[in-house]
């Protein structure tokens, strides 16, 4: 499995970020929510489709376009401050 970053502005606790939440679990049920905007999600399909994935399931329950961003994450990330849990996952995903 390959790890995505995906970030997006929808405002927590809106129906959108419900749907958005709903969406990425279909296709990632391993993930961890870095911020309310930002996740980090287990899956083997491409940045692309992910991306296009979570549009189409905002626009199916008429919900506006936000700012998305999907990238891969690799072996070779950093980071800081994330929380043990969150530490924990990640070092766990990237193997």
């Amino acid at each position: 499995m390959s790890l995505a970053l995906v970030i997006h502005d929808l405002p927590a606790g809106s129906t959108a970020a419900k749907v958005m939440f709903d969406a990425i679990y279909e296709i990632a049920p391993a993930h961890w929510a870095v911020t309310e905007g930002a996740v980090l999600a287990e899956t083997e399909v491409s940045p692309t489709y992910l991306r296009d994935h979570l549009r189409r399931a905002l626009q199916v329950k008429g919900e506006p376009a936000c700012l998305l961003l999907v990238s891969r994450i690799g072996t070779n990330a950093v980071w800081s401050n994330l929380g043990s849990d969150g530490e924990a996952w990640l070092r766990d995903t990237l193997g």
